[in-house]
């Protein structure tokens, strides 16, 4: 049995639209000062964080169960945003602006096969997207946000997979690692 300390599940998009993002956000780079930038090796659509795993292989199991009867997502990211708001954000990030509902759909099918494994969806209401920056401390983004647009960022692509990733905290920023590739085959 194997464990993770933390995990999440997530799509992720192509390299063309990753070439986008990376477009699109380094238009945003020179309003703020403070932003830990992500960089593409880390960009995903989280579809439910998990935290600890205690066993990699029944989580596996149960999210392949789950998502072999969906069907692959139209996806389209666009739309710059921050949490918790532009005013005062912690969070700068791209949302999903075509595919949103079908993947919330996705989302809610993974966390109700996941719960009995101690890993429950989150509370909050599902809000795709994909984080560009981080803040230390709570601050203004207003500026970055209006210079990552509305319009759509880079083409629309077909999700025909999740990913299992394992992240690992270090002093430079996160590791992302894939444990499991999970079909959406319907």
């Amino acid at each position: 049995m194997t464990s993770l300390a933390r995990a999440f599940v997530a799509v992720v998009p192509p390299p063309g639209v990753l070439a986008a993002v990376a477009q699109r956000s380094a238009a945003a780079r020179d309003h703020g000062s403070g932003w830990r930038w992500t960089g593409p090796d880390q960009w995903h659509v989280t579809v439910q964080f998990l935290g600890p795993v205690a066993d990699l292989e029944a989580l596996e199991a149960a999210a392949r169960d789950a998502l072999a009867p969906l069907a692959p997502v139209e996806l389209r990211l666009g739309g710059g945003g921050a949490f918790p708001s532009p005013r005062r954000a912690s969070v700068l990030w791209i949302g999903v602006v075509e595919g949103a509902e079908a993947l919330g759909r996705v989302a809610v099918a993974l966390g109700e096969a996941l719960a009995p494994l101690g890993h429950p969806p989150d509370d909050r209401r599902f809000h795709p997207h994909l984080t560009l920056a981080r803040l230390r401390r709570p601050g203004p983004a207003t500026r970055a946000v209006e210079a990552l647009g509305t319009e759509p960022a880079g083409p629309r692509w077909r999700a025909t997979e999740l990913v299992l990733f394992e992240s690992i905290t270090r002093d430079t920023g996160a590791e992302h690692r894939v444990r499991a590739r999970l079909p959406l085959d319907g």
